[in-house]
């Protein structure tokens, strides 16, 4: 059976002023009128998989998530003590489902993509579970580049396999850092690189093992505290514990990098990584000049400009390459070109205590 996973942490800064680490990009609505964690759980709606979904999410954010989901059966929401990155959030799932069914495939994914059209994505999700179920692989999905994108890792692919449901599927050679531009170009010039998407399928037992064998101190901490059942009373406490005595770790890393068996399909769906305010250039249409506008806004002699208003006008005369956001008292004027340092904004900000209001 296939169990869905969402990771679901972050500190809101790439969306700031907009996000916030009580409200960040998952819970804000970017790609429709719901939040990004609305969108995906649609999605995952079709898959009809009749088990429960798996939120995991840093603490912070737990209430904020019970409260825009309501009291769902079918939806189990966890706040992890500290950050300790994905390979703990991970293996915390991984071990509440082997609780239930050893073998049951975990279907990995993230609540800030965007992703259509919902028939696409099943059938990728359905394939993956099924090259899971059927071997001892890791499986990951691998986006056809559209473009020599430097803000992506990248994923090495070698021998072509039979394809499942009609998707291209592969063997991987190994995993690539974010890249320059030019080496990011001559991988889109291959054909034998693909996006990381940072999603994944695998069977529970598999990857345990491979836990216990790559990341063994991670693997008997879990496993110290014996049986973890999110309902329990004991839960949280054991929780604690565990998260006391791990360090964080990335399941690229940790677990990825080193394993021996990868597969990855090629989805048909579009996608999209809305990892930062770029991402609005990609998702709203611009007008003849370049510009893009979600909300109230008039410009005049501006080009390749960006304008998010959630109340009050923006208006902008005789600029360009600029990213302008308004919102809650705060507005926020940079040069895109500057727009991946944003967290250094963010940092200097938190600095001055008289404004962390504005956070």
């Amino acid at each position: 059976m296939i169990y869905p996973v969402i990771m679901a942490g972050g500190r809101g800064e790439r969306f700031w002023p907009y996000s916030n680490e009580a409200r960040p990009k998952q819970l804000l609505p970017l790609v429709s009128e719901k939040t990004m964690l609305e969108d995906i759980l649609a999605h995952i709606e079709k898959l009809k998989t009749g088990t429960p979904v798996h939120i995991i999410a840093n603490k912070i954010l737990e209430k904020a998530m019970k409260k825009l989901l309501g009291k769902r059966k079918d939806i189990i929401i966890i706040g992890e003590p500290v950050g300790r990155n994905t390979a703990a959030a991970i293996a915390l799932a991984a071990k509440l489902i082997m609780e239930k069914d050893p073998k049951g495939v975990m279907a990995v994914m993230t609540a800030d993509h965007a992703i259509s059209p919902t028939s696409q994505f099943v059938k990728a999700i359905k394939t993956a579970a099924r090259l899971a179920e059927q071997t001892d692989t890791l499986v990951t999905f691998g986006i056809k580049p559209s473009r020599p994108d430097v803000g992506y890792g990248y994923v090495e692919t070698q021998n072509k396999l039979k394809a499942v449901n009609g998707l291209d599927c592969y063997k991987v050679k190994r995993f690539h850092e974010k890249p320059e531009l030019a080496q990011a170009k001559k991988y889109c010039k291959t054909g034998r690189f693909f996006w990381n998407s940072g999603m994944f399928a695998w069977r529970c037992d598999y990857l345990w093992s491979l836990f216990e064998d790559r990341l063994p101190d991670m693997f008997r901490a879990f496993n110290a505290e014996g049986s973890l059942n999110s309902n329990s009373r004991s839960f949280k406490n054991k929780l604690t514990k565990i998260y006391a005595s791990i360090k964080g770790e990335s399941i690229d890393f940790g677990i990825m990098e080193k394993a021996p068996d990868i597969s990855l399909v090629v989805p048909q769906y579009d996608w999209d990584d809305i990892g930062s305010w770029s991402a609005l250039d990609r998702l709203y249409k611009s007008d003849k000049s370049g510009n893009v506008a979600k909300g109230n806004a008039v410009s005049m002699e501006t080009e390749n400009t960006t304008i998010f208003s959630e109340e009050g006008l923006v208006a902008t005369f005789g600029v360009k390459d600029l990213l302008v956001v308004q919102h809650n008292g705060v507005t926020l004027v940079v040069d895109k070109s500057k727009r991946a340092d944003l967290k250094k904004l963010v940092s200097a900000v938190k600095k001055k205590k008289s404004l962390n209001k504005y956070l």
